[in-house]
């Protein structure tokens, strides 16, 4: 199968020679899972929902909810058959249309991604589609309760999908380590990478001149992308290592630990017991609760009483660091 296909598109915006792994993870059987669930939902039908843990569930709710609003009396169509799309050669589906509103939703769970090219390329194709000039791509993350709204004009959308295709296609193309690495199915095997888990690897050999490397900006940015490779195989390696141990195997210095699971017990249960041990204690004990589930709750149970703004505290900023690039390993620092 061709990795050139809508979903793929941010992925080969960066890394040209990005492949799918043909074995779906636990993240994207639940993504499909939620999918489905979302779709059925906006068909009148909720056969999906006993799959769903109560906190899915109500993810699913907030997004058809989203839907609905954003689509007022208009028709949605939300079939799959119904929100297939063709563009540049390319095929797709996008999660819910509203052809009157020139709009589609797509759901998304987990953290905030880039989807511009994925979103570029439903919305090229729905405005071939329909007749339209420009089409809004609404992102709807299920689990942070978010909205993205991503505008396009038909110039534009053609722009961006067109920019990848001949990325793709260029004959002289290069692998990109980046954050897909660890969802390729080259990654064990890909040129890019090996270089910078060997750089990884020689750092712990001896001599290693720590106080060298972090002297200089261009050897310690080097030093931290290969620590970054070496990591994630070092977790794929720990992996295949545990199943080995599991079957019976045998791994020379190591060994399967097994360890007893905790203790807890379930909200039902403490909700039972709430009054008579005192609401103030029990939620202290439970900790603080996030500023947009709390924002659900109220919405969900104060029937259009204002939301208190002024409950809303506000942690101070971290500072975390994010690799915007992505150093040659062959090319010599200075």
């Amino acid at each position: 199968m061709s990795a050139l296909r809508p979903s793929n598109l941010p992925k080969l915006a960066v890394c040209p020679c990005y492949e799918g792994s043909a074995t779906a993870g636990p993240a994207a059987e639940r993504g499909s899972l939620l999918d489905a669930a979302f779709r059925a939902e906006l068909t009148g039908s909720a056969l999906l929902r006993d799959k769903l843990s109560s906190e899915e569930q109500s993810a699913v709710s907030w997004s058809v909810s989203v839907v609905r609003s954003i689509a007022g009396r208009n028709r949605i169509l939300a079939r799959e058959e119904d929100c297939r799309t063709r563009m540049l050669g390319l095929e797709g589906t996008a999660d819910a249309v509203v052809p009157a509103r020139l709009t589609h939703f797509d759901l998304k769970t987990g953290l905030r991604r880039n989807y511009r090219e994925q979103m570029a390329a439903y919305s090229l194709g729905l405005m071939e589609a329909h007749f339209a000039d420009s089409w809004t791509a609404h992102l709807l993350y299920c689990d942070l309760r978010e909205i993205e709204s991503l505008p396009f004009t038909h110039a534009e959308a053609r722009e961006i999908v067109e920019a990848v295709i001949v990325h793709v296609e260029n004959p002289h193309r290069e692998p990109v380590p980046c954050e897909y690495c660890g969802w390729c199915a080259k990654a064990d095997t890909c040129p890019a990478r090996r270089p910078l888990a060997a750089d990884g690897l020689r750092a712990v050999q001896i001599p290693f001149d720590f106080e060298a490397v972090v002297t200089d900006p261009a050897e310690l940015g080097r030093f931290l992308a290969a620590c970054a490779v070496v990591e994630e195989f070092s977790e794929r390696a720990k992996t295949i290592a545990v199943e080995r141990l599991k079957s019976g195997g045998e791994l020379p210095g190591w060994k399967l630990v097994t360890r007893q699971g905790s203790d807890f017990v379930d909200a039902v249960t403490v909700g039972h017991h709430i009054q008579a041990m005192g609401f103030g204690p029990v939620l202290a004990a439970y900790g603080t609760l996030s500023a947009s589930k709390f924002r659900e709750l109220w919405t969900e149970r104060m029937g259009g009483k204002p939301f208190p703004e002024e409950a809303v505290k506000h942690s101070p900023p971290i500072s975390y660091l994010e690799q915007n690039s992505k150093p040659n390993p062959n090319k010599p620092t200075s």
